[in-house]
């Protein structure tokens, strides 16, 4: 307790003094004449405009699409090292694309681009120590179309912290310092003496001679080692230093970075024991300036500080607010310490000290009053007497349990006189929530609660006071319905078990035990938010059934997750039973009331769902050696993903739908007749890319026996003399998975004219290698792909020694011809079977080899062996090969399952590329379905039939008419949107995958896509053989997009992870795990939602059959307005309700609509 009072003393005498400046002038943009006062455009696609918020007018921008345009401010300056809170307002009229920029230009922040109705964003920031060339401004960036700002407001504030600052935390004897660059303060954080660098959003923008200084002080605890991380997430010039020092004096460095990548510099032992340390990060080298917001020469997205401490306090969590002082009695007499936790349960204080210079007593009053967007103001207020001349410590306690943004206000006063008057806002995330959940009961062992399924329980949040014993639910014929229990005992409860009973119905119906299934709620921890609406901690996801009996820490939250299925064809009516409890003499019973609706759901789902799935991941973190292990595994996701009424992208993945282009061998390169070796043919292969490796690969693996010799020759030439080639041998174990780390690299020197080539592979073969595969590279390999070059190949042979050839065609003399294009459906036909008739898959990826492809990073062409996209063989062979694939599945009745995905996320520069590979889809197959993940776009108009943007981009006048022609609207989630838009991420409320669903329905989208399920580890944030383990580590971290082994970059907690792998120690446990996936919070969400979707669905047919029966109009037209979701529960894209009750209010009334319509005449 002694180093906390030194600390909250010493963070005290250290705060911050809020600084000054004058308002922004014509913040509401209405003084000017032929434009805004005080206010100058960056080009003509700025205007003023009629239509503001306030007043008449706003300023707009008209975005082209490219780069910034923006409104500046033209004599606003902030002073140098203040800290302030930007406010503004903005609206868009269709537009897409690029984000909204903002704040000052040497500290931007970017943000989402608003809907069509006003929006209110703010966000903190601190100036820099010079402030020369800054300039406010308010504009967009790669933005086409009109977006419109009104009532900036740029505010001095005072950062108050509490014990630690945002960014801080003390766990397990270490100080951990992460720099919230995407908190509240954006830039800003307790340990942050100044700087010098520019900032972005999230990211320090760094040039020469630029540099940013952290103090890393924890008072009464001293250092003992510290290591320090930044990440590079940019880099074009110049290079990273990192200096420490004890005093701010003398500076030694300990690191340098002078590329894109992580830095990790453990700090010389001889600075410690240390009391404070100091961290300098300063860019050297060339001068990158001069234009707005630009780049620098590098960035830096992260910088963590880890001290071992000598002695520390219990675990704490920092916390930073920022107050607006209103009004201030001058001298001023009240100091404000802390507003404390801001969350329900944590420190809710607020500290004051009272001065009275007086010569009589003083009697003050405090009040702090919060509000938030949903709920009703909540006030609280203490008074205390100050001693004539003297001073004292003012508590002032307030109670939380609402979630979402915040506000409020602090009053002091001494009669009538104000002292002090000032107001903040700050996010609560979901994580606190306490408003929710209902008292079974309590006693001296513990507290036994129940919560509907779209609430996140925390560890600690405190029981419910609202009683309600019983747990009431609804639910059809062929539904899954969820609730969660919760067991919160005083003391720790060793060899809990948990089991259901019977649920008992009318007329001696039955829904057995077996149907109801318990798993635990397990929680994973986020070190970095995703984003605003997150926090540091352990969030609730992975859902692993109850297998026995399991132990519960006292006076901590442990909810089961209990989810009943009602079987199809089960009697309508009330069912009755419980959940039992036990722990050694303790038991408790739960009971549960279940209403069954008259009606089932259809087995077939009505909505697409679109999700990606790894079969390599899955091998690899289940430890599966052979294909049959494989396969059984495999299937057992299918089952899972079948249950949850999600289709992954391609069920038939080990079954594969199998072609034959006839002697076509080879992919990639160019037969050319240019000076063969020998015949009239030879292999062209071009590494033009200074981004990728391009080579050429034999199409089929070669068998081997690695106890065998063989001999591998050919004859080459290269674009130079001297020019090092390579030639590569994949080898593949028994499953046919690629061997990683282990390939033959053969490097030769090439010469202008052809050389003969010989190599014995004997004794080079790994032990488990049972087939290899050949790739022919006219330049070395890398992992950045800078070489680029062209080499020739001919007369290539590979042949056991002293017997026959094993390759065929390798002195590339075969050419194609259309009518020996061979399609085998018989693996892919049994597995379709199982998945589109038995399981109820309602769509597939399928795949076209030879196509291109690409995303808006990188882009190819397509290539059927030798021949590339463009050229008449690939043209023929490829419209062979299309057709028949079409022809097939119009037969069996899958065609409309089918969809084509093979390029994502454009950028407008790809557009032309797009068009190209679509209207050759058009032409080889034209009823394949052609889905592209992009909004609607004029340009693109007639080229998609699958329009599937991300959901913040979707636009609904341009989707609704491109659905009036006949085309489907899909859309997704990824690592983008964020807050406030409904998302996938770990860290945010439950109900937003549900809730997507009631989005789904609201705007008439037909499907739903994610990229991938199971995306547990990052290639290049653990380089092979190191894994991630998705039980530890809820961050998704960025791969591909060249990204390098060890290079940091995150993509959001939980960003396509939605189930976890059975094997919770991937990089020790090495049993084979034959068992399927564990279920996540967000998995079981979705379900929800896809069932939500179903009861819509079967009123819209229901009224169908209704009306063909003559059922009467009022009826009709009653049961209709249902099916639009009313505001209670969504509004928008950003603005539905967090709690469940309207979404399950609105769900009851078309439960009740349809069963009448059924019994009407």
């Amino acid at each position: 307790m002694a180093i906390l009072r030194a600390l909250l003393v010493v963070t005290a005498s250290l705060m911050v003094v809020a600084a000054s400046a004058a308002p922004v002038p014509n913040a509401s943009f209405e003084e000017g004449t032929d434009r805004p006062t005080a206010w100058s455009p960056s080009d003509s696609t700025a205007a003023w405009e009629e239509g503001g918020r306030t007043g008449r007018r706003c300023l707009v921008i008209n975005g082209d699409g490219k780069e910034s345009h923006f409104w500046k401010c033209d004599n606003w300056l902030p002073e140098p090292g203040g800290i302030y809170r930007l406010t503004f307002w903005a609206r868009s009229e269709g537009a897409t694309g690029g984000c909204v920029v903002s704040g000052l230009n040497i500290a931007n922040q970017d943000f989402p681009l608003p809907g069509k109705e006003w929006v209110r964003y703010t966000r903190v920031f601190m100036a820099p120590r010079s402030v020369q060339g800054a300039y406010l401004r308010l504009g967009t960036w790669s933005t086409t179309g009109k977006v419109l700002f009104d009532d900036v407001t740029v505010t001095p504030v005072l950062p108050l912290v509490g014990q630690l600052g945002e960014g801080e935390r003390v766990s397990q004897g270490r100080y951990i310092f992460q720099a919230p660059l995407q908190g509240e303060g954006s830039n800003y954080s307790r340990p942050l003496v100044g700087f010098t660098a520019g900032f972005n959003t999230n990211r320090w923008v760094l040039s020469d001679g630029a540099s940013i200084t952290y103090r890393h002080a924890l008072p009464g605890a001293k250092q003992r080692a510290a290591t320090i991380h930044a990440n590079v997430g940019y880099h074009v010039a110049g290079r990273l230093l990192v200096n420490a020092s004890r005093d701010g004096k003398t500076w030694r460095e300990v690191g340098a970075l002078g590329e894109k990548g992580a830095l990790k510099a453990e700090l010389p032992a001889d600075l410690f024991p240390a009391d404070e340390i100091q961290i300098r990060l300063r860019g050297e080298g060339e001068k990158r300036s001069g234009v707005d917001s630009h780049p620098g020469s590098f960035q830096i997205h992260d910088y963590t500080y880890e001290a071992e401490l000598e002695a520390a306090p219990r675990d704490l969590a920092g916390q930073t607010s920022y107050l607006e002082i209103e009004q201030e009695r001058k001298p001023s007499v009240v100091t404000v310490e802390s507003l404390g936790g801001l969350r329900p349960g944590v420190d809710p204080n607020v500290r004051l000290r009272v001065s009275n210079p007086g010569r009589a007593a003083l009697l003050v009053t405090a009040v702090f009053a919060v509000s938030s967007e949903r709920g009703k103001p909540q006030q609280f207020t203490t008074k205390m007497n100050v001693p004539a001349g003297g001073e004292a410590p003012l508590l002032l306690p307030y109670t939380l349990r609402e979630t979402g943004r915040m506000q409020a206000t602090l009053r002091v006063t001494a009669g009538r006189e104000v002292l002090l008057a000032g107001k903040t806002e700050f996010d609560v995330p979901a994580l606190y929530a306490a408003d929710f959940g209902y008292l079974v009961s309590q006693d001296a062992t513990a507290a036994v609660w129940w919560a509907e399924p779209t609430h996140k329980v925390s560890r600690d949040r405190p029981a419910p006071e609202t009683r309600q014993s019983v747990v009431r639910l609804s639910a059809a014929g062929h539904e899954y319905e969820p609730f969660q229990v919760v067991l919160r005992p005083t003391q720790t409860l060793r060899g809990v078990t948990a089991s259901a009973t019977d649920l008992d119905g009318p007329k001696g119906a039955r829904i057995d035990a077996s149907n109801i299934r318990i798993h635990l709620v397990e929680y994973v921890r986020v070190e970095r938010p995703t984003d605003r609406a997150g926090t540091p901690g352990l969030w609730p996801d992975p859902l692993p059934p109850v297998e026995g009996p399991f132990d519960v820490a006292a006076n901590t939250n442990q909810p089961l997750w209990v989810t009943v299925y009602v079987p199809a064809g089960t009697p309508a009516g009330d069912y009755r039973g419980a959940l039992q409890l036990a722990a050694g003499p303790w038991r408790q019973e739960v009971p549960v009331q279940l209403r069954v609706w008259d009606f089932t759901l259809p087995k077939e789902t009505h909505v697409k769902t679109a999700f990606g799935l790894n079969t390599a991941t899955i091998r690899s973190y289940h430890n599966l050696e052979t294909q049959e292990e494989l396969a059984k595994v495999f299937d057992l996701y299918l089952q899972n993903f079948a249950a949850h009424r999600i289709s992954p992208y391609d069920p038939m993945a080990l079954a594969p739908i199998r072609v034959s282009f006839g002697e076509t061998t080879w992919d990639g390169g160019q037969q050319v007749m240019e000076q063969p070796f020998e015949g009239k043919r030879c292999l062209k292969v071009v590494d033009d890319s200074d981004r990728s490796s391009i080579g050429a690969s034999y199409r089929n693996r070669v068998t081997v026996d690695p106890e065998a010799e063989y001999i591998l020759s050919w004859a080459a030439r290269t674009e130079k003399d001297g020019q090092t080639y390579l030639i590569t041998l994949q080898n593949y174990d028994a499953t046919g998975a690629w061997m990683s780390g282990r390939n033959i690299d053969l490097r030769f020197r090439g010469s202008t004219t052809w050389k003969q080539e010989s190599v014995s592979l004997k004794g080079r073969l790994p032990k488990d290698s049972r087939a290899v595969q050949i790739v022919l590279r006219p330049v070395i390999w890398s992992e950045k792909g800078e070489a680029t070059g062209t080499a020739w190949f001919d007369a290539l042979s590979l042949r056991v020694a002293g017997g026959t050839e094993l390759l065929k065609d390798g002195g590339f003399e075969e050419v194609a011809d259309p009518l020996r294009v061979k399609v085998d459906f018989t693996e892919f036909d049994r597995a379709a079977h199982r998945a589109f008739n038995e399981l109820g898959f309602n769509s597939f990826r399928l795949h076209l080899q030879g196509m291109g492809g690409g995303t808006f990073h990188s882009r190819h062409k397509g290539r059927i062996g030798a021949y590339e996209q463009g050229t008449p063989e690939y043209e023929a062979l490829f419209t062979s090969y299309a057709r028949q694939l079409q022809d097939h599945l119009e037969e069996k009745g899958w065609l409309d399952k089918a969809y084509i995905y093979w390029f994502d996320e454009p950028e407008q520069r790809d557009y032309d590329f797009v068009k190209e590979g679509m209207a050759l889809i058009k032409r080889a197959a034209p009823k394949l379905a052609r889905m592209l993940t992009e909004q609607v776009e004029p340009e693109l108009a007639d080229y998609v039939d699958i329009w599937c943007p991300v959901t913040s981009n979707y636009d609904e006048e341009r989707s609704r008419e491109r659905q009036a022609k006949g085309e489907k609207i899909w859309w997704y989630v990824c690592t983008g949107p964020k807050a406030p838009y409904c998302t996938l991420f770990i860290d945010h409320p439950g109900i937003e995958m549900r809730m997507w669903l009631w989005q789904t329905v609201k705007y008439n989208v037909e499907g739903i896509l994610v990229w991938t399920s199971n995306y547990w580890t990052s290639n290049a944030a653990f380089p092979p053989p190191a894994v991630q383990n998705p039980w530890e580590d809820a961050m998704a971290y960025i791969s591909g997009y060249d990204y390098q082994p060890g290079q940091i970059g995150y993509w959001g907690n939980g960003d396509g992870r939605f189930i976890y792998p059975p094997n919770r120690d991937p990089a020790n446990d090495k049993r084979k795990h034959l068992t399927g996936p564990i279920d996540s919070f967000r998995w079981e969400m979705l379900r929800e939602g896809i069932e939500d979707y179903e009861y819509f669905y079967l009123l819209r047919e229901t009224i169908a059959q209704a009306r063909a029966r003559g059922v009467s109009a009022n009826m009709l037209a009653a049961a209709e307005k249902l099916l639009q979701v009313p505001p209670e529960v969504c509004v928008d894209m950003t603005t539905f309700t967090l709690d469940p009750a309207p979404l399950y209010a609105h769900r009851e009334k078309i439960a009740r609509a349809i069963e009448s319509l059924r019994k009407a005449n």
